[in-house]
């Protein structure tokens, strides 16, 4: 019993031994070469695209598309990514630099990394009048911007002649921008008189025309009560075929019809 119980205290020290060390200490190892492995392949892979001229972007590495009258090289400058690193191209603010070009209206850009190739999708302005001042024929944009000409102007475009450029849009410099009303009611009447262009447009009086096929010429002012306008030239065309008025002029600017 005395031996025994001597040999407790040894007992109860006693370890069993750690199976797993030795496979822990390979596998160890081996994590230890595989993450080194993976950062000279990675240092590698940075130091090819950082290195190699095949990865950056130039001219020829840039297509534009759908463009009729711009400049592709002049797009290629507001682009402003000459010699950059395919991968740091930012197509959205690519896309926003090229739409600060007055005749750019919308732009789509796609970077292809792998092809290093950036494909631009150009929607170029097309003028929805000719506005005609003693600057000579301006095409006016959707919001009333103007801007000169680039190529022939599209076919049967709704002109606006105003030599002084009376209808400037307020607080813009005389010419650069019409008032978006004159150009709203300009659209309206020749929607509803086609042929009625060229319309033309003086301070006193607003817009005014010829009526189409007539002798007559009308006042029309703004683009405000357009149906009681309507109304009133209506009424004024039937007085004047059944010679119960007679004049030359039609101003329907007002509630009250005058023929004069």
């Amino acid at each position: 019993m005395r031996r025994f119980e001597a040999l407790l205290p040894a007992l109860t020290t006693l370890r069993m031994p750690d199976l797993w060390a030795v496979p822990r200490k390979i596998l160890h190892r081996r994590l230890v070469w595989a993450v080194l492995a993976a950062a000279v392949a990675l240092g590698g892979l940075v130091s090819w695209t950082a290195l190699d001229e095949r990865w950056y972007i130039y001219r020829e590495d840039i297509q534009f598309n759908r463009l009729t009258y711009l400049d592709a090289e002049e797009l290629w400058r507001r682009a402003e990514i000459d010699g950059w690193q395919v991968f740091w191209v930012d197509s959205d603010a690519v896309a926003q630099r090229l739409r600060e070009n007055p005749y750019v209206a919308e732009v789509q850009v796609q970077v292809a990394p792998l092809a290093n190739k950036v494909i631009v999708e150009v929607t170029e302005v097309r003028p929805l009048a000719l506005w005609v001042t003693d600057q000579g024929a301006l095409w006016l944009r959707e919001d009333g911007r103007a801007l000169a000409p680039l190529g022939p102007s599209p076919p049967d475009l709704l002109q606006i002649l105003d030599t002084a450029a009376e209808a400037t849009l307020a607080g813009a410099e005389r010419g650069t921008a019409i008032d978006p009303a004159v150009l709203r009611s300009a659209q309206a009447l020749a929607s509803q008189f086609p042929g009625v262009s060229p319309l033309r447009y003086n301070r006193l009086v607003g817009l005014n025309f010829r009526l189409p096929n007539s002798t007559y010429w009308v006042y029309w002012g703004d683009d405000e009560n357009v149906e009681q306008k309507l109304e009133n030239l209506d009424a004024a065309e039937k007085l004047l075929a059944s010679g119960q008025a007679t004049g030359t002029v039609i101003d329907v600017r007002q509630r009250r019809l005058y023929i004069k």
